[in-house]
C-alpha cells in the first residue's frame, strides 16, 4: 500500500481498508487507507447470459469513486487511489504475471540476473520504449529514477520498502545513513544542517549501489544483504521508472549529490510531480481537475499493442445514492460500494463469479437464479441450473477472496498541539489531554468497548472474520488461536477505571481528587467523507462507551480524504480508522509498518516500544526459516495484544461489481486498483 485506502472498493472488496497501495494506505479503497479495488484475472468470454449487455460508449471505462489522488508522483505515492493511476501510466522493471502475487515477467527490463549471494542484481533494460513525450527509455532513466526515490525518503511515502533491501535491515530511511539513528527524519531543514560531507556521503552510497551502463543497456543494484522478497519489491508503484531529463526540467531531483537533501521528504502540497506525469505505459493522463475527476487516454504509441480502451474517467464522487444511480442508469462501469449498501446491488446481480480457494482463482462466471435477502454472504444467490437463463439483471459479482488488506483502528500516543480534535485539550470533561491513549488501560478499554459482532454483522454482511493478530493466514506469524479483546463492558469499565491520566499513582476509579472516570471526556473521531464503514467503527465506540459512563464522549467527524490523510499524518487525530493493504505477500509487510513504520510513526509510538518492536522484527525479517520466523512473529504477537497499540478489526472476503459488458481486468488483489491495460467492454 503498502498502501492506504480512500476510495471504497469498486470491484473486488479484499477489505475495507482504504489508501495504502500496497502496504498503501487505502481510502477504503488498501491502497488501501489497499484495497477494496478491483481487479480481474482472465479475458475470456462470460458464459451465456439470459440478456444482452452493451454500454453506451465501449470505448470509454468510467469508474465513480470516493475521494481521489494524492499524489501521483511514484517516489510519494501510498494510498490506492494515486497507486491505480501511477501503474497505467508509469511501468516498473518487473510486473506481476496476471492475477498471481508470487510470480512475475519482465516489463521494463527484458531480463534479469542475480548473484550467486542474491545480493546483486542486474537488469538488461527493454530497447525501443518511449516515454509519453516521445524521449527514449535508457538505463540511466532507470537508475536515476531508483536513486530519486531513495534520497526523497521520508515516513510518508514508500521508500521505506526499499530503503531496507540497499541499506540494511532497519535502516529504513536515507537520514538514517546520513546520521546513524535518523534523528531528522521527515525534516528537511533539520537533514539539511547536517555536514555537507556526511550528507555527501550518504547520497555516493545511494548512487553507487545503482549504476548504469547506457551502452550495454543494462542496471545492477547491490543490496546491503541478499533480500528475498526484492523483486516483489520493485513490481509496484514505488518502482515506476521516470524520465531523468524531464523530471529534473519539471523540477525534481537535479542528479547532483551536493543538493539532494533539497528535495528531501518533499510534501505532496509542493512536490511538482503530484499533477504531472510522464511515463511509458499504456495510458497517458489527459487531466486531472482534482475534486472532480481524473481523465486519462490511451496511448498509441505503446510499446506493446496499444490498449483496447482509448479513455479512463474517474469521476469522485462521495454520495453513495449518485453513485448507485449512475451504475443503474448505465453511465458507470464500476463505483465504489460501501459494504453496508452492498444488498441494493446484490439485487441487481445476474452473473456471479465465486472465489475457489483451493484453487485460488474465481471460478468461470455463472448465472444468477435467485436471490434471498435474508441469508448472509453467498448464500442469497442460488446459480442458475444447466441451461436455465439467469434473471437478466444487469451487474457482476464477485464473491468470497480472502482479502490481503485491512481496515484497524489506530491510537495515537501523543497528539500533536495542533490538533483541532481533542477539545479543551485537558483532563477537564471537555476534550483530553494530548497524551490520552499513551495510558494502556485506556487503550485496553477502548478494545474491551468494541463490539466485533455487530461491526462485521452491520457493515459486512457477516463476510468478515475478527483479525487476530498481524499475520495474513498462511504466513510465518499467523496465529488462529491467539488471544483476542472482544466486546465486554464490564471489562472496558474495569480499564477505565484502572487508568491514571493524572499521574498522581492512584487508579481513576479510586482517585478522590477526580480522574478519567468522575471527570470524563470528550474527544473527535476521524474518518474520510463517503466511508461510512469507518463512521460505523466510531459509533460503535461512542455507544459503548457512553453505555459504560455517560460522561464518556465521541463524536464522530467527516474530512476529505486528503485532509483526512494530511491530518492523521500530522498526528492530529486521536485516533483513526484507516487501511493496510499489503505491497509483498510478507509478514515483514504488515509487522514493519504497524510497529515500526507508516502507522507507528502517525501513532507517535514511544521510542522504547518501538525499540521492543524493532528487536524481535530485525530477527524475524533475517530468518529464513519459516519456522524459526513463526516463533519470532509469535513473540512480536503477544506483545502487541499485551501493549494493544491498535484495534484489530476484521478481515473481509470480496464481494464487488462490476457491468456485464465489462472483461479482462487481472484480479491480482495487490494491485491498487484496476491494471487497464487489459480490460474492454461491449
Amino acid at each position: 500500500m503498502r498502501k492506504l485506502f480512500a476510495l471504497l472498493s469498486l470491484l473486488v472488496i479484499a477489505s475495507m481498508a482504504l489508501a495504502a497501495c500496497g502496504g498503501q494506505e487505502a481510502p477504503p479503497a488498501a491502497t488501501g487507507e489497499a484495497t477494496d479495488a478491483p481487479s480481474v484475472e482472465s479475458t475470456q468470454e462470460p458464459a451465456s447470459t439470459g440478456g444482452e449487455f452493451k454500454s453506451k460508449d465501449p470505448t470509454t471505462f468510467v469508474a465513480v469513486t470516493i475521494g481521489e489522488p494524492e499524489t501521483l508522483d511514484p517516489a510519494l505515492a501510498y494510498e490506492t487511489a494515486g497507486g491505480e493511476i501511477i501503474q497505467n501510466v508509469y511501468e516498473t522493471l518487473v510486473f506481476y504475471d496476471g492475477a498471481a502475487t508470487d510470480k512475475f515477467v519482465p516489463q521494463l527490463a527484458e531480463s534479469w540476473e542475480v548473484s550467486e549471494d542474491g545480493a546483486t542484481y542486474t537488469f538488461k533494460i527493454r530497447s525501443g520504449v518511449k516515454f509519453h513525450d516521445g524521449a527514449d527509455l535508457t538505463a540511466s532513466d532507470v537508475a536515476y529514477s531508483f536513486q530519486r526515490g531513495l534520497l526523497f525518503g521520508g515516513y510518508s511515502g514508500p521508500q521505506w520498502l526499499l530503503a531496507e533491501p540497499f541499506f540494511g535491515i532497519g535502516v529504513d530511511d536515507i537520514s538514517i545513513v546520513v546520521d546513524g539513528e535518523g534523528a531528522c527524519a521527515d525534516d528537511r531543514e533539520c537533514l539539511s544542517a547536517l555536514p555537507a560531507e556526511d550528507l555527501k556521503a550518504a547520497c555516493e552510497k545511494v548512487t553507487a549501489a545503482i549504476v548504469a551502463d547506457d551502452a550495454a543497456g543494462t542496471v545492477t543494484m547491490t543490496l546491503a544483504q541478499a533480500w528475498g522478497p526484492f523483486i516483489p519489491t520493485i513490481a509496484n508503484g514505488w518502482g515506476s521508472v521516470m524520465d531523468k531529463d524531464w523530471t529534473i526540467a519539471n523540477g525534481g531531483w537535479d542528479g547532483s549529490c551536493d543538493t539532494w537533501q533539497n528535495y528531501y521528504a518533499e510534501p505532496s502540497e509542493s512536490d511538482p510531480f503530484t499533477t504531472i506525469m510522464n511515463g511509458t505505459g499504456p495510458f497517458k493522463l489527459d487531466h486531472w481537475t482534482q475534486g472532480e475527476e481524473l481523465v486519462l487516454v490511451r496511448n498509441d504509441n505503446y510499446w506493446r499493442e496499444p490498449a483496447k480502451l482509448e479513455r479512463v474517467v474517474i469521476k469522485s464522487v462521495d454520495e453513495w445514492g449518485t453513485r448507485f444511480a449512475m451504475m443503474q442508469a448505465g453511465d458507470a462501469d464500476q463505483v465504489s460500494v460501501p459494504a453496508e449498501n452492498r444488498s441494493q446491488m446484490d439485487e441487481l446481480a445476474g452473473e456471479m463469479r465465486v472465489f475457489d480457494l483451493s484453487a485460488g482463482s474465481y471460478a468461470e462466471p455463472v448465472g444468477i437464479c435467485g436471490y434471498d435477502s435474508s441469508a448472509q454472504g453467498q448464500a442469497k444467490f442460488t446459480a442458475c441450473g444447466a441451461g436455465e437463463a439467469d434473471n437478466g439483471q444487469p451487474f457482476r459479482l464477485y464473491i468470497g477472496r480472502p482479502s490481503i488488506s485491512s481496515q484497524d483502528l489506530f491510537m495515537t500516543f501523543n497528539i500533536a498541539e495542533t490538533s483541532n480534535y481533542v477539545g479543551s485539550g485537558a483532563l477537564d470533561g471537555n476534550g483530553i489531554p494530548l497524551d490520552f491513549f499513551s495510558d494502556v488501560h485506556i487503550r485496553k478499554a477502548f478494545a474491551y468497548c468494541f463490539d466485533w459482532d455487530t461491526y462485521i454483522s452491520d457493515v459486512f454482511d457477516g463476510e468478515a472474520v475478527q483479525q487476530p493478530v498481524l499475520a495474513r493466514q498462511g504466513m510465518p506469524g499467523y496465529e488462529a488461536d491467539a488471544p483476542t479483546y472482544s466486546y465486554d463492558a464490564a471489562q472496558c469499565e474495569a480499564e477505565f477505571k484502572a487508568a491514571d491520566l493524572d499521574k498522581d499513582g492512584i487508579a481513576a476509579g479510586d482517585d478522590p481528587e477526580g480522574d478519567v472516570w468522575t471527570t470524563g471526556f470528550r474527544l473527535q473521531a476521524l474518518y474520510n467523507q463517503g466511508n461510512t464503514s469507518r463512521q460505523v467503527v466510531s459509533e460503535i465506540l461512542s455507544a459503548n462507551v457512553a453505555a459504560v459512563n455517560e460522561l464518556f464522549v465521541i463524536e464522530t467527524v467527516g474530512l476529505p480524504w486528503p485532509t483526512f490523510l494530511r491530518t492523521i499524518r500530522a498526528k492530529e487525530s486521536p485516533y483513526f480508522v484507516s487501511g493496510w493493504q499489503e505491497d509483498i505477500h510478507d509478514p515483514h509487510n504488515w509487522y514493519q509498518p504497524y510497529m515500526l513504520g507508516t502507522y507507528a510513526s502517525r501513532q507517535n509510538l514511544p521510542a522504547e516500544l518501538k525499540d521492543q518492536f524493532s528487536d524481535i522484527l530485525d530477527r524475524g525479517v533475517a530468518a529464513t526459516d519459516p519456522a524459526e520466523r513463526q516463533t519470532i512473529y509469535e513473540e512480536a504477537n503477544a506483545l502487541y495484544f499485551e501493549q494493544v497499540p491498535t484495534i484489530l478489526l476484521a478481515t473481509a472476503t470480496s464481494h464487488g461489481f462490476e457491468q456485464r459488458w465489462v472483461h479482462g481486468a487481472i484480479l491480482n488483489p495487490i494491485f491498487s486498483g484496476n491494471y487497464f491495460y487489459t480490460m474492454y467492454k461491449d
